[in-house]
């Protein structure tokens, strides 16, 4: 065990009582990446996601990216972003935030600033992906939420907001235009998400 993970291990075992959004944002960086997140006082941790997720969200990036440039949509896109409410701080694995929301030194983005989250589901994490991160999404209002399935082939899940949950409104496996809370449209292209793992 390395010096930096016993100090982190350490951070985390004498922590006291709830933890607050301050507490984790003043967290040091995990020694293997791990992603920290709060949920009404309790702390969650997820392990760093494999290449293949890895492939897959810089890939669904560069689409969403150019799709917000082509509309010039006035709104910024990322991964792995602290986004935070009053008592939780979560990280999607994408996110696109209102332009007006982010400076140079923004560390984290208010959840009432998103238009879209972007969870890929892995095996460590189907019940936040699937259940629990889109159940606090819907709570905040973020108007767009879609999940992406790998296995057994890659597959955007879209969900509008409606109510108090989402509902599916398409299941993307090949090309289509998929509008997002009607501020801009993304030309999603599912087939190239794991391509260059896939060559040859």
């Amino acid at each position: 065990m390395t010096t930096m993970s016993v100090a982190r291990h350490d951070c985390v075992d004498e922590h006291e009582g709830p933890w607050t959004v301050e507490d984790v944002l003043a967290l040091p960086e995990h020694p293997a990446r791990a992603r920290y997140e709060l949920v009404d006082g309790v702390l969650m941790m997820s392990p760093a996601p494999s290449w293949a997720h890895q492939i897959a969200s810089s890939t669904l990036h560069r689409q969403i990216r150019s799709s917000i440039a082509t509309a010039e949509a006035p709104f910024l896109a990322a991964e792995g972003t602290n986004v935070i409410g009053e008592s939780r701080l979560l990280i999607p694995d994408l996110v696109v935030v209102d332009r007006s929301a982010v400076r140079r030194e923004t560390v984290a983005v208010s959840l009432d600033a998103v238009v879209l989250t972007v969870e890929i589901v892995s095996p460590h994490n189907r019940a936040a992906d699937r259940i629990l991160k889109p159940a606090l999404y819907a709570q905040a209002k973020v108007p767009a939420y879609w999940r992406v399935e790998l296995d057994p082939e890659p597959t955007v899940l879209v969900h509008e907001l409606d109510g108090d949950g989402y509902r599916e409104t398409a299941a993307v496996t090949g090309r289509s235009s998929i509008d997002v809370a009607g501020a801009f449209a993304v030309d999603l292209d599912v087939t190239t998400l794991l391509a260059d793992l896939d060559r040859d």
